[in-house]
């Protein structure tokens, strides 16, 4: 018997199924989609196996071929697994000289970045993604709207009046406020009542008439030359706002070596252009935003809105899977980061156009891939738990049987072996898979986070649910930057309280220097803001007592301490240090 004959042979009882014999069927979630989810129940399951890469070896199995197989020798059957186009995986991994590929060092050290170091207090933190720039273009246009659309249909200018950039930081405060005690769904005469069952500290920050009016009144752009704009960009009326804060998002942080990319739906049932609907999301319709995140600490560092298709011009792009995956990590090109997917945005194409970036993927692929060979996606003649391996060109395709009925496959660039995990007695898991449960739900964590203590309120204008969209990750990525710089460990909802508060403050202390503000307001505002002294001026050096008649015009220099009114002798009350504290 000849060399060649004797390497035929070998190939031939090469054990290439790797798993456990059992046929007992797992507990699955059968809500999820099957080939979106790569796991029988382990979206947040830990292995107890010892993670040495050592390899588990069963006895073989025979492997049913597809009928194409048919026409190839023997020789190269044994050798490879064919695709339905013809793509070849060879059976045996690759020789690995060295443990960590050249593509998956990363040479940026993961944490915050730039300016954003600077961010030691909370809202400093917040300011680096919502800056002056930002908030300056929305009062702008907010009073443009005023301007143009509302003060003519009211007959006092005063209920009209323009806004001021701290009065919309304070606004900003309430919704975060309101979001952290998570009434975003409650009415605004219930939380500005005065039945003992409001919150009080909102009428601090404004009236709720007031809160209303900039809810109805804010604008992300100038409405007089939308109809222009709109002819070239659907998503024109936040379009600006939205970039910037997508910008500030990617200078301010440097992902770790795991990112995930995903989308999320952000609940909208108004009248949307690119209004989407899915039915797997809780919300079922809304705006799509595709999220590029962090697996482990959730930041937030690219965003985009699936409009669909734009007219000619320079915001028409290419909607297709791959298009939109380079789009949204290109910003950790030639970084040796690894990046999670779906198998909406994973193909083959993708993954060799990606590590030419040096950028890794590991995602699950459907099973009707002309990539993938058709016994790959087959379950017949195999055992539960079991795994098929093909290797080609720097990638990795693992078809798992992950119960009687149900087959997965992944496409990996950033592995090249065959290691296997004992998760517990019975069941195995290819480490491939292993890593894919470890770093999938950045995006999904993520969007929980948003919605636990969401700022939204029922709105019928989409670019105000994208706005809320953005304060919502804003919340979570300057929690992120203010903990990694200051060490401090904080709860997220009491991170969002003092948030509030902060932006109110500068308001506030305005606003207590108003002689309009009722009395109860002012020493709320004393008690929730300590506000000491207060540095207060009239125009007047002098003027009527404002509880006197008019007929008497009794003119006085004497003011209230608390609301600065004028005030005669007659009028006038004594009360002591204590009793005054004590009001």
């Amino acid at each position: 018997m000849d060399e060649h004959q004797i390497e035929n042979l070998l190939d031939e009882f090469e054990d290439e199924i790797w798993g456990g014999n059992s046929d007992d069927d797992l507990d699955l979630d059968e809500n999820k989609n099957d080939e979106n989810e790569c796991s029988d129940n382990t979206d947040t399951e830990q292995s107890s196996a010892d993670d040495s890469d050592t390899e588990l070896q069963n006895s073989c199995s025979d492997i049913s071929y597809h009928e194409s197989d048919d026409d190839l020798p023997l020789t190269l059957r044994n050798k490879y697994f064919i695709g339905k186009d013809g793509t070849k995986w060879a059976r045996r991994p690759p020789n690995q000289r060295v443990r960590t590929s050249k593509v998956n060092i990363v040479v940026e050290k993961p944490g915050v970045i730039g300016d954003a170091k600077n961010a030691n207090c909370i809202v400093d933190a917040w300011n680096l993604f919502f800056t002056n720039n930002i908030i300056e273009n929305i009062v702008a246009c907010t009073n443009i709207f005023i301007q143009v659309n509302i003060r003519s249909k009211f007959g006092r200018e005063s209920d009209a009046r323009f806004t001021t950039v701290q009065e919309m930081k304070a606004l900003f405060g309430v919704l975060y406020i309101i979001g952290a005690l998570k009434n975003g769904h409650r009415s605004t005469k219930d939380m500005w009542s005065s039945d003992g069952c409001n919150i009080d500290i909102l009428k601090c920050a404004m009236s709720e008439k007031r809160f209303l009016f900039l809810l109805r009144c804010i604008r992300f752009d100038d409405i007089r030359g939308r109809e222009e704009r709109k002819k070239l960009d659907k998503m024109t009326h936040i379009r600006k706002v939205f970039d910037d804060f997508t910008m500030n998002c990617k200078k301010s942080y440097a992902l770790s070596k795991y990112v995930t990319l995903d989308e999320k739906l952000q609940s909208f049932r108004g009248r949307c252009p690119f209004r989407q609907y899915m039915p797997n999301k809780p919300a079922k319709y809304g705006i799509k935003i595709f999220a590029l995140c962090d697996s482990v600490n959730c930041y937030t560092s690219n965003l985009e809105v699936y409009v669909g298709t734009q007219p000619a011009g320079p915001y028409s792009v290419d909607n297709s899977a791959a298009s939109i995956t380079k789009h949204m990590v290109n910003i950790i090109y030639n970084s040796g980061r690894n990046v999670t997917m779906d198998n909406w945005f994973t193909s083959i194409p993708l993954a060799d156009d990606l590590l030419k970036k040096k950028v890794t993927i590991i995602g699950t692929i459907r099973k009707n891939k002309r990539e993938v060979p058709p016994s790959f996606a087959s379950s017949k003649n195999r055992s539960v738990f079991s795994s098929y391996f093909g290797f080609s060109n720097n990638k990795t395709l693992v078809s798992y049987k992950a119960n009687k009925n149900k087959i997965v496959i992944l496409i990996s660039t950033m592995h090249h072996d065959k290691q296997i995990a004992q998760v517990n007695k019975e069941k195995l898991k290819p480490e491939i898979i292993m890593d894919y449960n470890r770093t999938k739900s950045g995006v999904d964590t993520m969007d929980y986070m948003t919605e636990n203590y969401t700022v939204a309120r029922t709105s019928a204008r989409w670019p105000l649910t994208i706005f809320y969209a953005l304060m919502n990750i804003g919340g979570i990525n300057s929690q992120i930057i203010y903990q990694a710089n200051t060490k401090n460990k904080i709860s997220r909802l009491q991170f969002l309280k003092t948030l509030g508060r902060e932006l109110m403050e500068e308001h506030v202390q305005n606003r207590i220097t108003i002689p309009a503000v009722r009395i109860e307001v002012k020493s709320s505002i004393r008690k929730y803001f300590n506000v000491q002294q207060l540095q207060e001026s009239r125009v007047k050096a002098s003027g009527r007592c404002s509880f006197c008649e008019r007929s008497k015009d009794r003119k006085t220099t004497k003011v209230c301490t608390t609301c600065i009114r004028l005030i005669c002798r007659d009028h006038l009350i004594s009360v002591c240090p204590d009793c005054y504290a004590s009001v």
